[in-house]
Formats: structure tokens, C-alpha cells, sequence
């Protein structure tokens, strides 16, 4: 019923799982299970009312997709090639401002910067991290055979406005054309509107959305 997330309870330190919220959906069923856990993610297709206060929204994930077809490159946009440096990583941070693992009160700020950090490494050692000039924005990818997926994409706050967004998610399309990608992924908030217009904008259509909720246990 719940699955355990081995990755998320090494990082947190305390016992993290999962579970998908369907038509066999039993609030005391799930109760019951919890009790092994200290945190849960629930997932959903559609809004749920829960008797349980300690099941909180913290997210309406609103994920992307668009066909790529032979795409512009840009010539702006390079692969970071430095050493993994605190500028990068502080964009990492700033991609994650309006993610559940930052706003969610019962989590805390450390707990946040140790995860993206991770993220932005692993992307970074798989040479997976495209940047603007002088590092003003960043935006990682994967390949999967024909399936691309952006993961973290964030600008400077100091250069918000000028057009770097919209060139580094080109630059993602293009660079994962050239690796075999007919498709690509992009995954938001729903409250992060700005993202949300640039992709529209970007030709992406809504593929699907996700109302995600955490559950806590009382201890």
C-alpha cells in the first residue's frame, strides 16, 4: 500500500514513503500503515478531502510535454563545464522557490538545500547542466531513449526579465534533439504562474496534474 522511499529517508533521516491515491483509497486502511512512517506523500489525480488534519496540500503539480522537431540552437547557451561552485548551487535553491519540499512549514530550510544540492550535483557529474553567460541562469535535462525531461531550470534574480528562460528551455529542447529526444518533459507548480505561461508559450500543452499532500506523523 505505502512504498517505502529509501533515497528521501537516507536524506531526511527519518522513515519516508509513498502512495498513489485511487479507487481503493481507505483513509483507516492508510492510517493504519502509516504508523512505520514519519512522512508520507500522497498522490492524486484529483482533489481528495481527508478526515485526518495531518494530511496537508502542498502542491498541485502541473507537469508539460511538447513535441520536438528539429530545433533551433542557442548559441548563448553552453554545458556548464567548471567546477561545481556555489553560484550554481544557489540557482539550484532559487529553481526550487515555489517547490513542496521549500514551502511545507514541517520541513526545514537545511532539509531543502540538502536535497537540491544533491539534484544539482548529480546533474552536474552527468555533464546534464546548461548555462546562460556569466552563470545567469541554469537549467538541467535527461535523456531517456526518445523521452527528454527537464529537471531544475532557474534565473538570477538579477536577471529575471530578459529573455534567459525562454532560451535556456530552447537550449534543453535542442540539446536533447541532437541526444534522440522526440518529446519533452517539463514539471511545475501550479502557484508558480510565470513558469507555467513560459512553457504555454513555448508550445508546451498540460499533460497532466498532480494534487500531492503530506502526511506527518504525531511523534
Amino acid at each position: 500500500m505505502i512504498t517505502p522511499l529509501p533515497f528521501d529517508t537516507q536524506l531526511f533521516n527519518y522513515p519516508v514513503g509513498r502512495i498513489s491515491i485511487n479507487t481503493d483509497w481507505n483513509e483507516e486502511n492508510f492510517a493504519t500503515a502509516a504508523k512505520e512512517f514519519q512522512l508520507i506523500y500522497l498522490f492524486s489525480k484529483s482533489p481528495v478531502a481527508f478526515n485526518n488534519p495531518s494530511i496537508q496540500l502542498v502542491d498541485i503539480k502541473m507537469t508539460f510535454e511538447k513535441h520536438i522537431d528539429n530545433p533551433a540552437e542557442i548559441p548563448e547557451i553552453k554545458h556548464f563545464q567548471k567546477s561545481l561552485s556555489k553560484e550554481l548551487q544557489d540557482l539550484a535553491f532559487e529553481s526550487g522557490a515555489y517547490s513542496r519540499y521549500k514551502l511545507d512549514t514541517c520541513l526545514n530550510q537545511e532539509e531543502f538545500e540538502k536535497l537540491y544540492r544533491i539534484w544539482i550535483q548529480k546533474a552536474w557529474e552527468s555533464n546534464s547542466v546548461l548555462q546562460a553567460p556569466d552563470l545567469q541562469g541554469m537549467v538541467t535535462y535527461s535523456v531517456d531513449a526518445k523521452a527528454a525531461k527537464v529537471g531544475l531550470i532557474a534565473v538570477s534574480k538579477e536577471s529575471q526579465g530578459k529573455g534567459w528562460g525562454k532560451k535556456l528551455m530552447k537550449a534543453a529542447e535542442a540539446t536533447a534533439f541532437s541526444l534522440g529526444a522526440e518529446t519533452i518533459e517539463v514539471s511545475t507548480q501550479e502557484t508558480n504562474i510565470p513558469a507555467c505561461k513560459l512553457y504555454e508559450s513555448l508550445g508546451y500543452k498540460l499533460a497532466e496534474k498532480t494534487f500531492v499532500y503530506h502526511w506527518y506523523s504525531e511523534k
